[in-house]
């Protein structure tokens, strides 16, 4: 089993995955589909309309079907829990997603911080440093990251260290509700 940098899924091939990505913000929700791949193969498309309902996996034939299924069915959570194939197709995406924001942080010499605030619900900023320091000189962006103001509610903090390392916690902030 392998564990994928950006959501800690527990995959049993890597040549599964999301290869692109559309989105439509229908202003109650965002509707996207996505392109499915065992390496160069079409897996299928996997969408969701972006109005609260599931999301579904369109496999593009009969074997295609059953390789997804096989896939599916070996996937474990971060925790190492069986999932279905909407979260599995939903995390898939969320993998691409992850990996292309980064790409694109770092083609202009910015660092992605991923946050979590208080419901769970994630959010992610980039920012960069002076004096000409990009990725993959990861060391001066963690030095940095003591000075940097979280978003108001946000209870966790990651930055991409890039691939050897990953996300690296950089802080929680201190729980000031008792104070």
């Amino acid at each position: 089993m392998f564990t994928l940098p950006h959501t800690g899924m527990q995959v049993p091939d890597t040549r599964i995955r999301v290869t692109s990505l559309k989105e439509v913000d229908l202003g109650t929700g965002i509707a996207w589909s996505a392109v499915v791949r065992a390496g160069k193969t079409k897996l299928g498309t996997v969408s969701n309309s972006g109005r609260g309902g599931p999301t579904d996996f369109n496999a593009t034939t009969d074997a295609a079907q059953r390789r997804t299924a096989a896939f599916v069915a070996a996937c474990r959570d971060r925790d190492g829990a069986p999932m279905d194939t909407e979260n599995v197709m939903e995390t898939l995406t969320e993998e691409y997603e992850w990996a292309r924001d980064i790409a694109k942080a770092e083609k202009k010499g910015r660092y992605v911080v991923r946050y979590a605030d208080e419901h769970g619900m994630p959010g992610h900023y980039e920012f960069s440093l002076s004096r000409g320091i990009t990725p993959p000189d990861y060391a001066p962006a963690l030095k940095a990251t003591v000075r940097l103001k979280l978003p108001e509610g946000a209870v966790r903090a990651d930055l991409w260290m890039g691939p050897e390392l990953g996300w690296v916690e950089i802080r929680r902030p201190a729980d000031t509700t008792n104070e």
